[in-house]
């Protein structure tokens, strides 16, 4: 009897190309949780995509172990609760958008009653334009084509969803819908893994992330709840209206479980350790009289882990 609370286990999971040349993973372990948000980081080769595929039983490992509900994802009983959302899709330019998600509907053996009515909720919910229904996907653009992908990954209300880069070729409209469809999944308790080098969109999604690196997974890290690296914060404050002398800055920042890494006469770099931290320190430096304009962080938490592994950018 497999244990629900689990939703899939990757375990000793290696897959080499090339005949063996090329160790894509390594004895990979991961274990993802019943109604987690996973995120999948790393360079470009470093083995994200090969860990999505076997999780989806297209690609098979030469060693270790797939478990999606304490099954292997080639059971018929697992695929229909997968949904899948490539980066690539490969669709049919002859079809219109309806006939698309109603072709694929058919393919999934979902109910025909309805079906129609169906398609047409899943199209309103990612916001393709009702006038690009009924043309042919040939003259959709890049952004609509991804719309329609997102669509087709939720055909089957799957409790657990694969998504390879969501964002990509999507607006800022484009990227709410991804955000609105992780909202949904975590209002139904479903599962999802994101496979991403958008990091502040992973970080705003996942609950975790696992930072991959050449075929190993080099750190899991939690974003939820748990803030896991320093990170430095730029204030910048105005002095209108303000009659005393400027207040011990390296004295507020102790108070506030902070470091002054820097200052000058309207601007200091600070180096916090969560959001919470840094929610704190600009209290006590307004308390102190200043009046603070801007607070930036000066670099996304998941870009700073790519640095601290070596890396030099998310690409």
């Amino acid at each position: 009897m497999s244990d629900q609370s689990i939703c899939a286990e990757v375990s000793k999971l290696t897959k080499c190309y090339g005949k063996g040349k090329i160790k894509a993973l390594d004895a990979v372990d991961l274990t993802i949780e019943t109604g987690e948000i996973v995120g999948l980081i790393g360079p470009n080769g470093s083995g994200k995509t090969t860990i999505v595929g076997c999780l989806l039983g297209l690609l098979k490992p030469d060693s270790g172990e797939v478990k999606i509900f304490g099954k292997s994802p080639d059971f018929y009983s697992v695929h229909k609760m997968i949904g899948y959302m490539p980066e690539r899709p490969d669709f049919e330019h002859w079809m219109t958008g309806l006939q698309f998600l109603e072709y694929h509907h058919g393919l999934a053996r979902l109910n025909p009653h309805g079906a129609k009515r169906a398609v047409e909720e899943l199209l309103e919910f990612v916001e393709l334009p009702r006038d690009a229904w009924s043309r042919k996907l040939k003259t959709y653009s890049r952004g609509m084509l991804q719309r329609l992908n997102l669509a087709q990954g939720l055909l089957t209300d799957p409790k657990f969803l694969l998504m390879d880069e969501p964002t990509l070729g999507l607006d800022p409209s484009g990227v709410a819908v991804v955000r609105k469809i992780v909202g949904r999944l975590r209002e139904r308790g479903a599962t999802a893994v994101i496979n991403s080098h958008q990091l502040d969109e992973i970080e705003r999604l996942c609950d975790r992330v696992a930072f991959i690196k050449h075929g190993k997974i080099a750190v899991i890290e939690k974003l939820k709840g748990q803030d896991f690296c320093d990170y430095v914060i730029s204030i910048k404050w105005s002095m209108n209206g303000f009659d005393g002398g400027q207040p011990d800055l390296a004295a507020l920042a102790v108070e506030a479980g902070s470091v002054l890494k820097e200052q000058n006469s309207r601007t200091a770099k600070f180096i916090v350790k969560d959001s919470q931290a840094a929610g704190y320190l600009i209290k006590k430096i307004v308390s102190a009289g200043l009046l603070v304009e801007e607070a930036v962080p000066e670099r996304a938490r998941l870009e700073q882990l790519f640095l601290d592994q070596g890396c030099s950018d998310g690409n």
